[in-house]
């Protein structure tokens, strides 16, 4: 894993250049199949502060994301107030922000600012999420960056799995982790999976002992350091996500 280093981008770095902006804008017309909706829970600046409530990365979350929403008619953005909708936040199980929701059914999330590594991640499950949006909603194999193995193997899942994994915008193996992530999350409904920015929630950081990142936690139980391959990840995740069946 690489050490946490606990520094902020300057504010200005993960804004969109615009020759990226140009990348992307053709990237979607190619790669956008279907609609696709993110749900960002944010807070509204306030001239007064109030104390604990404080999101300093909000407005930059809000500003990258509606920068994205514009490069494609197929891309759109709904924006929450997460202290003026106290009840949208509850329906969502939202606890923090910034938050992100990518999918229709909320199982895909990123908490904090998407920028650096992250931000390619994150738009390459837009692009799934996408085409599975096309595809009436199966994964396909064409699809799916999952083996087939791994795809049968979680047909077995009974219950469900939480899947957090931290990262940082400088962390270079921190989007093949959420890549992975989020990949599983498209293949079985029960599997929901939030990539989480270690730096700007270091309170949640140190409760599950994030020393390095990338750092996954699976149903608040097992923590995996690093990099795990797609076997090992599987293996803990039937650990975490089969029941016995109950004799009859």
């Amino acid at each position: 894993g690489e050490e946490l280093a606990v520094t902020q981008q300057a504010a200005t770095a993960t804004l969109l250049p615009a020759q990226e902006r140009a990348r992307l804008k053709r990237d979607f017309r190619k790669d956008l199949k279907g609609e696709v909706t993110l749900r960002l829970f944010t807070m509204t600046p306030s001239p007064i502060a109030v104390p604990g409530r404080d999101c300093r990365l909000c407005p930059q979350t809000r500003s990258l994301l509606e920068e994205l929403a514009a490069l494609s008619p197929r891309l759109h953005l709904e924006i929450t107030d997460y202290y003026a909708q106290p009840e949208a936040a509850a329906q969502w199980g939202i606890e923090r922000i910034p938050a992100t929701l990518l999918d229709a059914d909320g199982r895909l999330r990123f908490y904090g600012l998407p920028g650096g590594y992250q931000l390619p991640a994150l738009i390459e499950a837009v692009k799934l999420v996408s085409r599975l949006a096309a595809d009436g909603g199966a994964a396909s194999r064409a699809v799916s960056p999952l083996s087939g193995g791994a795809r049968r193997q979680l047909r077995a899942l009974n219950r469900p799995v939480r899947l957090q994994v931290f990262a940082t915008p400088g962390s270079q193996s921190s989007p093949a982790m959420a890549r992975l992530a989020w990949a599983l999350a498209l293949e079985n409904p029960r599997i929901a999976a939030a990539v989480i920015e270690a730096e700007e929630f270091p309170a949640l950081a140190q409760r599950y002992g994030v020393r390095s990142v990338p750092h996954t936690v699976i149903n608040d139980q097992l923590t995996l350091p690093g990099l795990p391959s797609e076997a090992e990840l599987v293996e803990k995740l039937l650990q975490a996500g089969v029941r016995p069946e109950e004799p009859a």
